[in-house]
């Protein structure tokens, strides 16, 4: 029998194709798409199965014997995807055409080799789900059951006698098929590992690409819902604005108004209860003003109308008027009030001296109003490292957790509303005042402990000054 000759040929042949595929693969087809890469593979493989059947042994009567179920065998555990395998099993099966013509065996070779096609496909949708199987379980199972399925074929429907087949050609040709076929897949394992990288390392590119549509559709919304929150911002900040413009005038007339009837009830030299009432609504009107300039202040810095007004301010004058404006009541209280100088500071500092009176003064009038015992310190000095005038304001008040030395500093807030209801407020001076330092091109820190007092430190460089200024 030339079976053992024909069926070395043809694994000869078939190893001899792999190679050269190999080869074309790894160095000609390196940046070639995967479809291409794949469809390529696919007509390979359909040209080694008709290769194979142009070098099997043909008997007689027509049949022809060869190794045809290999590369079928092969397309099972390459392919990760049924639709190969099926083109391959009829891609051979159509081939077997033009091996010996239009024949009855050649249509029955065609149908068992179709039907091999099907059964591959059939294992690689298995394979998919049985992700744990070994290479060795996957090929032992796709060898035995193609060849299985082959010779099954031919004894139910080819066109040598069922008897003949099975006793005189199936014991040489089946367990030829499945050594030899067993010895290509292990060739082939090299080759199959290198596939199934390739193709996880495909699965994470695609799953990265999925993850950063993803992200940039999740930052488009992101940037819109910030472009939306900002003109709301904006909006809420020109209300703001604009309200407390319309407020001041009114306000304005009734403090004059109240101050002319208390004038007018002093003159009397006996104070009425007109002038009780009198005495309310200046006081009052005077507070409401008070929060609405706050108001005011925070919205000229939200929306960007808050003007800069850069000059020369004596810091002695400075901090006299301090002095004076808030000594008094810190004396009602008790409290020791200090304003220390040092040596070093100028004279003369450049910055907005209205401003920077406006930040010194609601730390101050803070810093007096939770102090109920001990001190309220004013010390200005210049840091030697960094040349920065420091302006420290510290007391010896209530303090503030270091949980909520952030929350001091954004508007309305308070540090809880215990704090809120002894002491009002509306919590808008520290936010202020961060915001004016800021402009001014410095900082506002915050150092305190709970219950022993807080030291807030203005930062202004030295000699700042803008092209405006100038």
């Amino acid at each position: 029998m030339h079976f053992y000759i024909t069926f070395i040929m043809n694994v000869s042949m078939l190893i001899t194709c792999a190679y050269l595929f190999n080869l074309v693969y790894k160095h000609i087809l390196k940046n070639a798409s995967y479809i291409t890469k794949q469809l390529l593979l696919v007509v390979t493989f359909i040209f080694t199965g008709w290769l194979a059947m142009i070098f099997g042994v043909q008997l007689p009567d027509g049949p022809v014997f060869d190794l045809r179920a290999v590369p079928i065998i092969v397309a099972s555990l390459l392919f990760n995807k049924p639709r190969y395998a099926l083109m391959i099993g009829l891609g051979i099966a159509a081939s077997r055409f033009a091996v010996n013509g239009m024949t009855a065996n050649a249509m029955t070779g065609s149908i068992n080799i179709a039907i091999m096609g099907i059964i591959a496909a059939g294992l690689i949708a298995l394979y998919k789900r049985k992700k744990l199987w070994t290479y060795r379980l996957k090929a032992t199972i796709s060898l035995l059951s193609v060849n299985i399925v082959q010779v099954t074929g031919i004894a139910l429907f080819g066109a040598l006698r069922r008897d003949v087949y099975l006793t005189q050609i199936m014991p040489y040709t089946l367990p030829l098929a499945v050594l030899l076929g067993a010895f290509f897949l292990f060739i082939i394992h090299d080759f199959y590992k290198e596939q199934l990288r390739a193709q996880e390392l495909r699965d994470m590119n695609r799953t990265l690409i999925l993850q950063t549509l993803e992200l940039l559709e999740a930052k488009r919304e992101l940037e819109e819902r910030a472009r939306q929150l900002a003109k709301a911002s904006q909006y809420k900040s020109d209300f703001m604005y604009n309200m407390s413009h319309e407020l001041r005038t009114p306000l304005n007339s009734i403090i004059l108004l109240s101050q002319l009837i208390r004038e007018n009830e002093w003159e009397r030299e006996e104070l009425s209860e007109n002038g009780q009432y009198a005495d309310i609504i200046h006081t009052s009107s005077t507070e409401l003003l008070r929060i609405i300039n706050d108001i005011l202040d925070l919205s000229k810095v939200e929306a960007g109308k808050m003007d800069i007004e850069w000059g020369q301010a004596a810091t002695r004058d400075l901090t006299q008027l301090l002095y004076h404006q808030l000594y008094p009541i810190a004396a009602k209280k008790g409290l020791a009030f200090v304003v220390e100088i040092g040596q070093e500071v100028p004279e003369v500092i450049y910055t907005d001296g209205l401003r920077l009176a406006q930040i010194l003064r609601n730390l101050l009038s803070n810093a007096v109003k939770f102090t109920e015992q001990g001190s309220v310190s004013l010390k200005l000095s210049m840091d030697q490292t960094t040349g920065w005038f420091l302006f420290e304001v510290e007391d010896t008040g209530i303090g503030i957790d270091e949980a909520n030395r952030q929350l001091v500093f954004e508007a309305f807030q308070q540090e809880d509303g215990a704090v809120s209801r002894k002491y009002e407020g509306t919590g808008l001076g520290l936010a202020i005042s961060l915001q004016l330092a800021r402009l001014l091109g410095g900082d506002l820190t915050l150092a305190s402990e709970k219950g022993k007092g807080s030291l807030f430190t203005l930062k202004l460089p030295a000699g700042l000054q803008t092209e405006e200024s100038k």
